[in-house]
């Protein structure tokens, strides 16, 4: 392998270069003339950078004052021709990669792999080749770049035949979108559909000879209403890459998409471990079979060198697209099982029952010319009680059905790259981004509340509301992890490396109701029991808590209720006048730093008792508990019920 070590001001001239640049290593980073070193600063594209006022122009218009000092190692690139500069060739024995990583890790803390060439390196001649021992993918370069296009199926659905089995007619309300360019136009939210937006696309060319044989593209005739950016990202297989279009101009045009009528996370879940069996199988390149009509494609363009192109089918990027997608899938498992996306759950209490579903469900497909794969390593149709499906392995042959992260999705992102940087306090906002997501997925399947995780909300709050409010989000930015959040973030990772098992199943009502409330000044909590209060608590709020919110007083009080009051195993009704902590006891985190640290308390002592608890939202002229925070005292127990201020019934939100 050919090894070129050099300080690199680089300088293109001439055109593009007929060798392949397979890899490129770059170190950033301030040092001496003569040698590396000196501190990791950002990692950069390769980019032509404008000549500052009063430099000196060199070659293709990169002045050297503007580029920062840097060194770089190209592994398997040759001198290409025409490129000049100071610093230029160190040495190209293969035999020095190793202490060349050595000595640049030792510098930079590490290496950057640039899987992008140069702008001005012919695409036709770039091949990405494996990754390097003990060097990481450069925070915003594409993974994928050098990856084919996954050839995609030609097939696409009967969509009148579709929306003739919609018997909730919710698919028919988003079906317009794909077939009636008026109904299109007056989404909008201007009125004007003209667009005028062109934004051109990087390195795209080399597929278009793909996208026109797959049939989802085709060379635009004229100019189309919005010309977007398209990029790639890479499969599952990590051999092949997909088509996204970033259609954030459209979708900033258009208004708002309604409800996908995706499942929740906890639904799907629990909906699926009431079943024995299911048959798993999803969508070949699902999106991709909705065809689009010629008068809506001219508003899915792709901006491209020389021709731009259309695309003829369901817009990967476009915001109505998931829910057309989803909704359409509903129809398909209507009363036969469940579908998150292009994941169709086929499900049965018994054998025969899960096999008859299949066989309904087949011919539906076939009626609406779905094309469908197996999932796994399962053969298609096949009924199993053990499977994965939506990152979530399911154990339904067991006892009592039971559930788990993908084994694999766990490992990947116990150990991925990401997670060390997190950890280690330097990561972009990019890598904590992607961390932090996937520690939202997994304490949703192992059922662990994120209010155990309160610094690492907080923190993620922040920097997402610094994002959003930022004109051009840097998602490359190095941010500082604060050591709270990696110490939770460091908790969850050895959860999830562990990955128990989560048992399904309803536990059986305590038989009693825990009533808590709070005033400005005091809180009260009383527990029910066959029509009585058997025991209660209050008190009056002292130092901070006497100036806090009137949410985190609620809180409080639910809080000292459950450690106080709450002591026999099961499901635990609990009766509370203010939505935001029923909404959070629900879900098991606040949006408030403070109010997740008190949930956290009262959810570590109800786990410790094997107490679930179930939150109801009572109107304020029904909360039983109320006079106890406004001076009365509490009764001798047991005591009969106060009547309510109104005749409002409970009403149960969850």
């Amino acid at each position: 392998m050919a090894v070129t070590w050099t300080r690199a001001w680089w300088r293109w001239t001439g055109g593009p270069t007929t060798r392949p640049v397979e890899r490129v290593v770059r170190v950033d980073g301030r040092s001496r003339a003569d040698e590396p070193g000196g501190e990791r600063q950002a990692f950069g594209r390769w980019v032509k950078r404008p000549r500052v006022d009063g430099g000196k122009r060199r070659g293709d218009g990169c002045d050297r004052r503007s580029l920062s000092p840097t060194w770089v190692l190209a592994v398997g690139c040759p001198q290409p021709a025409g490129r000049g500069g100071r610093g230029v060739g160190v040495g190209r024995d293969a035999s020095r990669l190793a202490g060349l990583q050595r000595r640049l890790q030792g510098i930079a803390g590490g290496l950057a792999v640039y899987d992008e060439a140069p702008d001005n390196v012919s695409s036709s001649t770039y091949s990405s080749t494996p990754s390097l021992p003990g060097c990481r993918v450069a925070p915003g370069m594409r993974a994928d770049a050098g990856l084919p296009l996954a050839r995609v199926t030609s097939n696409r659905v009967d969509l009148r035949a579709l929306a003739a089995m919609d018997g909730v007619g919710r698919f028919r309300e988003v079906l317009p979108m794909l077939m009636d360019p008026v109904a299109f136009a007056e989404a909008f939210v201007s009125g004007d559909a003209a667009g005028g937006c062109r934004v051109p696309s990087r390195g795209m060319e080399r597929h278009r000879a793909t996208l026109r044989s797959c049939g989802v593209a085709s060379d635009a005739r004229s100019r189309p209403a919005f010309a977007m950016k398209a990029f790639t990202t890479p499969k599952k297989d990590g051999r092949t890459a997909r088509l996204v279009l970033d259609a954030r101009p459209l979708n900033d045009a258009m208004r708002r998409p309604p409800s996908m009528d995706l499942p929740r996370l906890r639904d799907f879940i629990a909906e699926v471990e009431r079943h024995r069996f299911a048959m798993q199988c999803d969508g070949v390149s699902y999106f991709y079979q909705f065809p689009v009509d010629a008068s809506i494609s001219r508003y899915f363009g792709i901006g491209m060198k020389g021709c731009d192109m259309l695309l003829n089918v369901l817009c990967m990027g476009w915001s109505w697209a998931p829910c057309i997608a989803q909704r359409a899938s509903n129809v398909l498992v209507r009363d036969l099982g469940l579908a998150w996306v292009d994941n169709f759950l086929v499900l049965g209490g018994t054998l025969d029952e899960a096999e008859r579903n299949v066989a309904v469900f087949r011919k539906r497909a076939q009626a609406a010319r779905v094309e469908v794969r197996a999932e796994g390593d399962g053969a298609l149709w096949q009924v199993r009680s053990r499977f994965v499906c939506v990152g979530v392995e399911f154990d339904l042959a067991a006892e009592t059905q039971r559930h788990r992260l993908d084994p694999s999705w766990a490992e990947r992102w116990v150990d991925g790259s990401g997670m060390t940087a997190v950890l280690s306090g330097r990561a972009t906002a990019r890598q904590f981004a992607e961390v932090f997501g996937g520690a939202v997925w997994a304490t949703d399947i192992l059922a662990v509340p994120r209010c155990h995780f309160a610094a690492l909300l907080s923190f993620a709050g922040r920097l997402g509301g610094r994002m959003v409010g930022a004109a051009a989000p840097v998602w490359d930015e190095v941010v500082d992890v604060p050591p709270s959040a990696r110490r939770e973030l460091g908790a969850l990772r050895k959860i999830v490396r562990e990955n128990p098992w989560v048992v399904g199943g309803v536990p059986e009502d305590t038989g009693s109701v825990l009533w808590t409330d709070a005033s400005s000044r005091a809180w009260a909590a009383l527990l029910e029991a066959e029509g009585r209060f058997v025991d209660g608590r209050q008190g009056v709020f002292a130092g901070p808590d006497a100036d806090a919110h009137i949410n985190l007083k609620e809180m409080l009080a639910f809080a000292e209720g459950v450690v106080r009051l709450c002591w026999a195993p099961g499901a635990q009704r609990c009766r509370i006048d203010n939505a935001a902590v029923v909404g959070a006891v629900a879900k098991g985190s606040s949006s408030s730093y403070a109010a997740n640290r008190v949930l956290s308390r009262s959810l570590r002592v109800a786990g410790r008792r094997g107490i679930v608890l179930r939150p109801d939202w009572v109107p304020s002229g029904g909360q039983l508990a109320d006079p106890y925070t406004r001076g009365t005292s509490l009764p001798r127990f047991p005591a009969q019920l106060p009547l309510p201020r109104s005749r409002a019934t409970p009403f149960d939100l969850f």
